[in-house]
């Protein structure tokens, strides 16, 4: 057996124990219409030199939506299974040496976060499972887009205009096509007159693109209610207390970057 297929083999075995949990710890919100998969690239350091890569899934209900990085449902569903101290631990080794690219490390890439549009009503909801879960909720409301004539892009195949927005401390364009009548996007993004297909901020700290489209058979909108036994109830935070606390973990670790809402250095 060559070393790549028993990886594989390894990396099937873990994932089996974690779906049958993962359908514990989900609450079905409403049917979803669209998958929309986007790669998220992230600057890592102020010179430029360093990224991260992940996932960014979006999925599209009526009257919800929720969106959060693939990296992150993969590395808390893991912990959520019975053993999952022993398969993070072994998955991580496993990771750790693997030459063949097939294996992903147990953790998030690059934030764990999932946010909820319109979940409750008129209520953005941002669960952000840690050492301590928290539940940070904020009205729900649109970029103030501003649209920009004649521009034309292609992505992902589809006709796409532009648009520009400052929100929370950095300056946006994003790409949106109304050939999919979704006035949705990834993160918090939201508001245009079509999906949103690519965004981006002017320092291109952040940048995320389409990547892939499902609008058969798509997973339900859920809520994921993944939190430790040990903490039965989940601490509620203010989104600027939230993001303080994070800041002083940047400067404790010595980052050379910020998130992507830096408006909680003005408070």
């Amino acid at each position: 057996m060559t070393k790549h297929t028993f990886l594989t083999l390894m990396l099937l075995g873990f994932l089996l124990p974690m779906q049958a949990q993962i359908e514990t710890i989900t609450q079905v919100i409403e049917p979803a219409l669209l998958e929309c998969r986007y790669k998220w690239v992230q600057k890592t350091d102020t010179l430029g030199t360093g990224i991260a890569v992940d996932t960014m899934v979006l999925r599209i209900g009526k009257n919800v939506s929720q969106s959060y990085p693939q990296s992150t449902f993969f590395g808390d569903s893991l912990v959520n299974t019975p053993n999952g101290g022993e398969l993070f631990s072994k998955l991580f080794d496993a990771a750790l040496g693997d030459t063949t690219g097939t294996i992903p490390m147990p953790m998030s890439r690059i934030i764990n976060e999932y946010h909820y549009k319109n979940y409750p009503k008129g209520k953005l909801t941002t669960w952000a499972p840690r050492a301590t879960v928290y539940q940070i909720e904020e009205d729900y409301e649109k970029q103030a887009w501003t649209l920009v004539d004649d521009s034309v892009k292609t992505v992902f195949g589809y006709k796409c205009q532009l648009a520009t927005c400052t929100f929370r401390g950095r300056t946006y364009k994003a790409w949106y096509t109304t050939q999919l009548p979704y006035s949705e996007g990834p993160w918090k993004f939201n508001g245009l007159p079509g999906l949103i297909t690519e965004v981006y901020d002017t320092k291109n700290h952040y940048h995320f693109t389409l990547v892939s489209l499902k609008q058969n058979n798509v997973t339900p909108v859920c809520f994921y209610n993944i939190r430790s036994e040990l903490q039965p109830e989940v601490e509620k935070i203010d989104r600027i207390t939230f993001l303080k606390q994070r800041g002083e973990f940047l400067l404790d670790y010595n980052k050379q970057y910020d998130y992507m809402e830096t408006d909680y250095h003005e408070h």
